[in-house]
């Protein structure tokens, strides 16, 4: 599947247990089999105090494709423009409208 020109959400590897949790949402500029260029917001999970931070201005991104844990197809109508995150039990989400919401972190 080419996901070129669609909207995903990219979650980055954790290495270690008290590593941030990170991902990446936005449009696929470039993909090849070694990495994918991606223009979007970052969005980084904290764990104590329990807190999310956005990227306020969207930016390019390379990412090595052996630091990805997994990447979300997202539908065309998602926008970077106002992203809403959600918080249901202990797990965090960001709102997907007209589709499933995407979660952030794990339950703590």
């Amino acid at each position: 599947m080419d996901i070129k020109g669609r909207m995903v959400k990219v979650r980055f590897k954790k290495y270690f247990a008290e590593q941030r949790l990170w991902l990446f949402l936005g449009r696929v500029l470039e993909i090849s089999e070694n990495w994918i260029q991606v223009e979007g917001r970052g969005i980084v999970h904290f764990h104590a105090p329990r807190r999310t931070e956005i990227d306020e201005e969207p930016r390019v991104v390379v990412i090595p494709r052996d630091n990805i844990a997994h990447i979300r197809i997202l539908p065309d109508s998602f926008t970077l423009d106002k992203i809403e995150i959600l918080t249901r039990g202990g797990r965090f989400f960001v709102k997907v409208p007209d589709g499933p919401d995407t979660s952030i972190g794990d339950e703590f």
